[in-house]
């Protein structure tokens, strides 16, 4: 009898565990070659400009996640990488090899034209949201303000996904934890391709992103606007962009604005986690 609750236990046990089990994503690999156009050293990634990755994807200019920090030590624009594409939940490049270009051009297209220091104030840029109605950053103030730049087509998981997913994050983090907090949260995701984001794609993709947390949007703002106040908001938080072969090509910039509009925090790449940004946030409403 004992033996036989044993086995029943022990089979529970197997049954609950199998289930809290999520299945990875199985990992893809494929041969990839380029040349450099950009190195961000502080953002872990490259711009290439590729030839076509057999099985995944057409020839194109794409910045790529790189987890090998020695690379961005001899790396130049106008080199040359071959290197590993491994595709799973995210997308980065590893086993890299660099054969350097005879001279010194830089080649770069994404130099950014400024970087904002903490305690400046951002100037009133104006949008049109995910409602269609007019806003602009000055009628935030009041409360921190948390920025990204994202467009709803992005394909590529650590870069428009994962700042969106990120956003979802510190919602989430602050309405399960400091629901007090998550009352004053704003967010706002800037898109950089206007001429398809119109309000309804916005609204349609940030729903998707919010879910049941923020099914109306009211804590996360999706802004459009015009392709020059796009582009002139964007080179103001070192954000710049190009469009080839239908993709834009982009790097990515999120800031973290307080109360009375200045930054408070500025993140290059994609590196910061919710956690953190939802303390930072937190802080700032005190």
């Amino acid at each position: 009898m004992r033996i036989r609750f044993l086995l029943s236990l022990c089979l529970l046990m197997c049954v609950f565990g199998c289930k809290s089990q999520k299945p990875a994503t199985a990992e893809r690999r494929f041969p990839i070659e380029g040349r450099v156009v950009a190195a961000d050293s502080a953002a872990h990634t490259l711009t290439l400009d590729h030839h076509e990755v057999v099985g995944y994807m057409k020839a194109m200019t794409m910045v790529f996640s790189v987890r090998d920090t020695w690379v961005f030590n001899v790396v130049h624009p106008g080199d040359t990488v071959q290197a590993t594409l491994v595709v799973s939940d995210s997308a980065y490049l590893e086993n890299i090899s660099v054969t350097q270009a005879r001279g010194t051009a830089d080649l770069s297209t994404t130099s950014p034209v400024h970087l904002p220091q903490r305690g400046e104030v951002v100037p009133d840029f104006h949008f049109i949201n995910q409602q269609g109605r007019a806003i602009h950053l000055a009628q935030f103030r009041g409360q921190p303000l948390l920025i990204t730049f994202i467009y709803t087509r992005c394909p590529l998981p650590d870069y428009c996904i994962r700042m969106s997913n990120n956003f979802a994050g510190v919602a989430q983090i602050l309405q399960k934890n400091k629901p007090a907090a998550f009352a004053k949260l704003q967010m706002l995701s800037i898109s950089i391709d206007p001429e398809f984001d119109n309000p309804k794609a916005l609204r349609g993709y940030g729903k998707a992103y919010a879910g049941a947390l923020d099914p109306e949007l009211k804590h996360w703002n999706l802004a459009t606007g015009k392709a020059a106040d796009i582009r002139k908001t964007a080179e103001y938080f070192g954000l710049s962009y190009e469009t080839q072969n239908g993709q834009i090509i982009h790097d990515l910039r999120t800031a973290l604005l307080d109360a009375n509009g200045k930054i408070a925090e500025f993140y290059s790449g994609n590196q910061w986690t919710p956690a953190e940004v939802a303390t930072e946030i937190e802080a700032l409403q005190k």
